[in-house]
């Protein structure tokens, strides 16, 4: 099974692979292409049931899918930096973890709204009736998607799937990453508060970044330009690069 595509046009000396939301693909990453530099490649995942592979059984395990991205990403010795939003932030993290385990560290990595691992409490999964409920709360689709019982059913399995590893995830102990961790989050997120994002520096054993835009839990898709120009900027510093015109 593969996972990864590359969402940017021509061959880059390293590569950002950005996780998404519980219930997204990697699509909601295209825009970001516009504002890389040459050198960079753009990939994310292409999740089974979803999109183009909406008829194939979702991944309902974290350790399957953690390790798959890991094996995908081992397989390439390129400069690799990792971003994930929500549920992909604690992909995003495994996935480091994983192959620093290998010996094969990634160069950076940022998450974003979502509380640091170590700190979430016990979940449970949800209910249906709550996921959409947590939808609707977060905007992540619009009104009429909720009236569409035909389209519900057919993206129910992934949303179900992605929700219940989210809520089943359990902290483990381990060894620090080398990388370095960035924290991104929206400033009107309740349920992602400062500190929660703060307490990500006790994951990295060479430093760490927070940084809060104006917004709720999805502020990135209202700040996609900045929030990309960060990313890369961070990227572009963890290999030595830095480029002036990024924020960061």
């Amino acid at each position: 099974m593969t996972l990864l595509r590359r969402l940017s046009a021509g061959d880059g000396t390293s590569r950002i692979v950005c996780l998404p939301y519980a219930g997204g693909n990697g699509t909601v990453y295209e825009s970001w292409t516009a504002w890389l530099p040459s050198e960079v490649e753009l990939w994310a995942p292409d999740l089974p049931a979803r999109e183009q592979r909406m008829l194939e059984a979702p991944v309902e395990d974290m350790d399957l899918l953690v390790a798959t991205l890991a094996d995908e990403l081992a397989a390439d010795g390129r400069p690799t930096s990792l971003f994930g939003h929500s549920f992909g932030s604690l992909v995003a993290f495994e996935v480091a973890r994983r192959l620093q385990r290998r010996s094969l560290p990634v160069n950076c990595l940022v998450v974003s709204g979502m509380a640091a691992p170590q700190v979430l409490p016990d979940r449970h999964a949800p209910t249906d009736a709550e996921i959409l409920a947590n939808l609707r709360s977060h905007g992540v689709a619009p009104p009429e998607f909720f009236q569409q019982p035909d389209l519900l059913e057919l993206v129910m399995p992934g949303l179900r799937s992605d929700y219940r590893m989210a809520m089943g995830y359990r902290y483990r102990d381990g060894e620090k990453l080398s990388a370095r961790v960035c924290a991104l989050g929206g400033t009107e997120d309740t349920g992602v508060p400062a500190e929660g994002l703060a307490a990500w520096a006790e994951q990295s054993g060479t430093g760490s970044a927070t940084r809060m835009w104006p917004g709720g839990h999805m502020y990135l898709l209202s700040h996609a330009e900045e929030v990309a120009a960060y990313v890369i900027g961070c990227h572009m510093r963890s290999i030595g690069r830095p480029l002036q015109s990024l924020e960061g």
